[in-house]
């Protein structure tokens, strides 16, 4: 009977989380994210990004013309990525300001939520993922 209840116990803690849009390190781990929209608009063709997160809050993706990497610190909902390094070419002026306000708000730190499979990272600006 003990037993049953430790499933239990681990379901109410997940529920409880996803209902008060609190997102913690394992829900994060091993999952990848393709942007969607920003600011509640519908991407133009050349923005194109993506984030996955692996073990230890570990960050990489695609920016839109460049990889970056980095460490994340994820402290009450709110995700900041530190030590970005990232690989270093120029995809044209729309492009490369797009991808530097991207990363800026990683940097800086946004505040995550996860609205059923969408995960949104309000920094400036909104960007809303979905799961890959």
């Amino acid at each position: 009977m003990k037993l049953a209840a430790i499933p239990m116990l681990i379901i109410g803690l997940c529920v409880g989380c996803a209902s008060t849009g609190t997102v913690t390190s394992e829900q994060l781990k091993y999952t990848q994210w393709q942007l969607s929209t920003i600011d509640d608009l519908a991407l133009e063709e050349q923005y194109t990004a993506s984030v996955s997160f692996i073990e230890a809050l570990q960050v990489n993706g695609f920016a839109g013309c460049n990889r970056f990497f980095g460490e994340g610190e994820l402290n009450e909902s709110s995700l900041s990525v530190q030590k970005v390094g990232m690989t270093r070419k120029s995809c044209g002026e729309k492009t490369d300001k797009f991808e530097q306000q991207f990363l800026k708000t990683l940097k800086q730190g946004a505040t995550l939520s996860m609205q059923g499979q969408k995960l949104v990272m309000q920094g400036e600006q909104k960007f809303v993922f979905v799961a890959k």
